[in-house]
């Protein structure tokens, strides 16, 4: 491999004339070009070449970067960045062959078929050597209907359902070819020596998957197509092929393919995140790859590592994270936790919550149990607004006290989901002070949670787009607001709290906020006769009056919602902390 990393400015025909013979990995994504982007390209081409012929210039134009890992003495590259735009290239070297072919015209074609291959010598027992070789599931298909003479056209008349990347490259060729023929003869030929000879791309060189991945983060603007998943992917595949053989590869390849489309990408990636932090049980300091390698023990046995670490956890992921596991009892209660873990603004409980679920997933009474507790100590870390830090130390504590084999499930032995007396005061001091302005990440999941406890079992709960203070944040002179609430000391402590926060299902609280209380009450309806669906919000309908007074009995009463439903009590002679 090569020592360093190389950079060089590379004409087209530098590039496609020998130098090179890119390979698309297996880890890569499908070609995903559009005609909206192919049709780009060509007519940035187009212009480009009418501008040089015009000024008579012979500078350079230039048509981006790639990013390859190549072996110094070799010809082959694997491609890491860059897929789209030397395909596409590829495609059009071959429309304007087969424009070429249809006027007759056989100097143009001679003079493009070598940047789509080098041709093979039977006598000498030499194959083909095609310029491009698409990822291993397309590579077929891409040489007979692009690179092989007369396959362009025969793609282009297809009436065949295709789909994916094959998709892509029939409409993409069919409107290369399209543009292509409808160029005067003269404009195709000065488009093709424009192409090879004046128009280049930067090969950036790379000695390994990791150093590439690196500089394509550092180049790339537009989003990365390759991430960390994929060069795992790439490395554990290899192990695979080099120790199982190439059909076990390829298998397991579908595997991981039918894993990723099922989690979808940005989930997949979430997953192995969490997988990573369930070895770790610590904050990630170097890359995803690097710890990955480092700290999960079955990478070095990759087949283990897919069946017995990433698939089960897959399963897991996904009913977690969509909170709809099915059982054959307690299935609609633990989904119920799990959707209000799923609202909190960290995701630092799920490690923990994969390695339980992957443990005991046949036992739904512990699963419920653990649930309830893993809410609890969420909300408790959420609500006392606990850093990073210390988060990903308590659920590692709980993960370890999860993963010995003597563990049963039972929950009480989990010492970590047990809150202490100062614990569970300070939890009711947070819950009972300001949460509006104290716990802005917290409050709209706090007041949901309330919500869902105070009305009628089984009633679906919508979302909020907003929370409203009843008692306005600036109330206007002359109101009653002020009438009910001369000090304003006391005002001002009433405001952000619990009992004067409702939630509404839609954004409308901003015409509304400053209005007399009667008044107000109307806009809580969607119209005329019509309720609220939110019962805490249907609760101040039914007052006739905001006063200190009711405001008291009524914290009192939502906060008593919150300290029963997370058991929340102390003995007696304990004192929470002052809010």
């Amino acid at each position: 491999m090569a020592k360093t990393l190389e950079a060089h400015d590379k004409l087209i025909r530098e590039i496609f004339e020998g130098s090179y013979q890119f390979e698309i990995p297996d880890y890569q994504r499908p070609y995903a070009w559009t005609t909206e982007q192919a049709g780009e390209l060509f007519d940035d081409l187009v212009s480009a070449m009418q501008e040089a012929r015009i000024s008579g210039a012979g500078s350079q134009y230039f048509l981006g970067s790639i990013v390859i890992i190549k072996n110094d003495r070799e010809q082959r590259s694997f491609v890491v960045d860059g897929q789209q735009r030397l395909t596409t290239l590829t495609m059009l070297f071959a429309a304007l062959r087969c424009a070429w072919q249809e006027a007759g015209y056989d100097k143009g074609v001679k003079s493009v078929t070598p940047f789509l291959y080098e041709e093979g010598d039977e006598m000498l027992g030499k194959a083909t050597g095609y310029r491009l070789i698409a990822r291993e599931e397309d590579a077929d298909f891409f040489r007979a209907n692009v690179q092989e003479p007369g396959g362009i056209a025969q793609l282009v008349a297809s009436t065949a359902k295709l789909d994916d990347s094959r998709l892509r490259f029939r409409e993409n060729a069919a409107l290369l070819l399209e543009r292509a023929k409808a160029l005067p003869a003269a404009d195709l030929d000065a488009l093709w020596k424009f192409l090879a000879n004046d128009c280049s791309l930067v090969v950036i060189s790379t000695p390994d998957l990791e150093a590439a991945y690196r500089i394509f983060s550092v180049l790339n603007n537009r989003g990365l197509d390759l991430a960390p998943i994929d060069i795992i992917k790439a490395e554990v595949l290899g192990l695979i092929r080099t120790t199982a053989g190439e059909s076990k590869s390829r298998a397991y390849a579908k595997e991981w393919s039918r894993i990723e489309n099922t989690l979808g990408r940005e989930g997949f990636g979430d997953l192995f995140v969490h997988i990573r932090t369930i070895y770790a049980k610590q904050k990630q300091r170097a890359t995803l790859v690097k710890e990955f390698q480092e700290y999960v023990t079955e990478y070095k046995k990759p087949i283990d590592l897919i069946d017995k670490v990433i698939k089960p956890y897959a399963e897991v992921w996904d009913f977690v994270r969509n909170a709809d596991f099915e059982a054959t009892e307690l299935a609609e209660t633990i989904n119920e936790y799990l959707s209000w873990l799923n609202r909190v603004d960290f995701k630092d409980w799920v490690p923990p919550a994969l390695v339980y679920f992957k443990r005991f997933r046949q036992q739904p009474q512990r699963l419920a149990e653990f649930f309830q507790l893993l809410e609890r100590l969420t909300y408790f870390l959420l609500v006392t607004r606990a850093g990073i830090n210390e988060r990903i130390e308590t659920y590692a504590v709980l993960t370890k006290e999860i993963e010995p084999d003597i563990f049963d499930g039972d929950v009480a032995a989990l010492k970590t989901l047990a809150l202490t007396e100062n614990q569970k005061c300070e939890f009711v001091a947070a819950l009972d002070g300001d949460i509006y302005r104290n716990l802005p990440k917290a409050r709209m999941a706090l007041v949901l949670r309330l919500e869902s406890l105070v009305r009628a079992p089984g009633v679906k709960l919508q979302n909020a787009m907003s929370l409203e203070h009843v008692l306005p944040q600036t109330p206007p002179d002359g109101s009653d607001w002020l009438q009910w609430f001369p000090d304003e000391n006391e005002r001002e402590a009433w405001t952000h709290r619990l009992a004067n926060l409702v939630p509404l299902d839609r954004n409308k609280n901003s015409s509304a906020s400053n209005y007399d209380f009667a008044k107000k009450k109307d806009v809580y309806f969607k119209g005329k006769g019509m309720a609220s669906p939110f019962v805490l919000t249907q609760q101040v309908r039914s007052e006739n009056d905001w006063t200190p007074t009711l405001l008291t009995q009524r914290q009192e009463r939502l906060v008593c919602v919150l300290k029963q439903h997370w058991n929340l009590e102390v003995a007696s002679d304990e004192k929470a902390p002052a809010g």
